[in-house]
């Protein structure tokens, strides 16, 4: 059987440096399990995945379309153009500069990400490339990881985050 996550949208804190000076300020996180969904890739929050659909201080029609785009009621996009579901991107809100991505499926009573992993213009890292060095590999430790919710649960916890 499959193990079904609780899905929690909370704040963390991402850091970085900027000019050499180190800064740290909160982003909305995507909690699986009371666990960051960075910790279980095994990277950092960061300004090269700060971005999300989920900011809170995003414009009215850009929540709604984050709403609707994590509820499968519009169709998965990125600049990409691979049609996955952009769960963290770069600050400066490029797709482009690389994102962690999953396949959104929705099956019954249940929402899955799948193959969540790096995703760049060369499409989705679903494994390491030979010979790179694991320690510098954008390649999540355990990647392509996927998560089984339950459709009313996660319905509702983003629709109380995104509720005004």
């Amino acid at each position: 059987m499959t193990a079904v996550h609780r899905l929690r949208i909370g704040q963390s804190v991402a850091e970085d440096l900027i000019d050499k000076v180190p800064h740290r300020w909160d982003v909305t996180e995507i909690f699986i399990d009371d666990r960051p969904l960075a910790h279980w890739l095994g990277i950092k929050r960061d300004l090269g995945n700060y971005g999300s659909d989920l900011d809170p201080a995003q414009s009215p029609a850009l929540r709604a379309r984050g709403l609707a785009l994590f509820l499968g009621r519009e169709p998965s996009c990125n600049q990409n153009g691979s049609g996955r579901h952009v769960l963290y991107r770069c600050h400066c809100g490029s797709d482009y500069c690389g994102v962690i991505s999953c396949v959104l499926e929705f099956d019954g009573d249940h929402v899955v990400w799948r193959q969540i992993t790096f995703e760049d213009e060369t499409g989705p890292m679903l494994a390491p490339h030979p010979g790179e060095n694991p320690a510098q590999s954008a390649f999540p430790p355990g990647a392509p990881l996927r998560f089984v919710f339950d459709r009313a649960q996660y319905q509702t916890e983003l629709e109380r985050h995104y509720a005004p």
